[in-house]
């Protein structure tokens, strides 16, 4: 399925967005690791969603803003998004890291949204430590993410410079905002600001963060739990059909149409 690239500036920010699709509005917040282009999954949405997907400050290789120094920092900069793009209270789906950013959004403006899905969201404290990704190289570290990913399509010793370039910028980015933890210690007590219903979807094979721990999100965002079999962390990559019909059965519970 086709689709368009703009860019657009949200106050001094330069934002690559990626668009297509008919139906109810949707924003994607997506992963790290290099997964800011249109994929399949994007193509699935658009078959029942206007797909918005903007590529992260810091991410697909865009430069690393002087203005990025926390998790809020991109949460404030997607409530400024949907008012550049005029955008209808939209599902907002995020994955990962997007989805920590999905889960600050409700604090500054839950009122522009019609919903939130979570796949595999960071930003709240596992019982047990995550596996370092920021000590392995690509090639170990993928496995962790995903269960079809081609590790050679991510691995910087192919010559992409590119690639290279894309993947130096992603990880200064993660390590701003990252380096000290993972999650947000404050998300138990912020948690009763999520009032727009809310989704959460796991991987039933995360290695990353196990099911049980997309039990506790679920738990604590008043959310019902769907589990994706044989899919990784990133379970819109591993599996985009089941993904996307879940992210539909979703809007159509809320009254929307897709």
């Amino acid at each position: 399925m086709g689709h368009d690239t703009t860019t657009v500036m949200v106050h001094d920010h330069e934002t690559t967005v990626r668009t297509g699709g008919t139906g109810p509005a949707l924003l994607w917040l997506h992963a790290e690791a290099n997964t800011s282009g249109w994929s399949e999954f994007h193509d699935r949405l658009a078959e029942h969603f206007t797909v918005t997907a903007p590529v992260h400050p810091g991410f697909g290789g865009a430069a690393l803003p002087r203005w990025l120094g926390d998790m809020s920092d991109i949460a404030l900069h997607y409530v400024d998004l949907i008012r550049v793009l005029e955008l209808d209270r939209p599902i907002v789906v995020g994955a990962s890291l997007g989805g920590w950013w999905a889960m600050c959004w409700p604090t500054p403006r839950a009122d522009l949204l019609s919903g939130l899905m979570l796949i595999g969201s960071l930003g709240v404290r596992p019982d047990e430590p995550m596996p370092d990704l920021f000590l392995m190289s690509p090639q170990d570290a993928l496995p962790y993410l995903s269960e079809s990913v081609d590790i050679g399509g991510v691995d910087p010793m192919t010559g992409d410079i590119d690639l290279v370039t894309a993947l130096w910028v992603e990880q200064a980015t993660q390590a701003r905002l990252m380096w000290e933890r993972s999650y947000d210690r404050r998300a138990p007590r912020r948690a009763h600001h999520i009032t727009c219903p809310t989704a959460v979807l796991w991987g039933e094979a995360d290695k990353l963060l196990p099911v049980e721990h997309g039990r506790q999100v679920a738990s604590l965002v008043g959310a019902d739990l769907t589990i994706v079999e044989q899919a990784g962390h990133f379970a819109h990559l591993d599996h985009p059909g089941p993904v996307a019909d879940a992210t539909r059965a979703f809007a159509n519970k809320i009254g929307l149409t897709a």
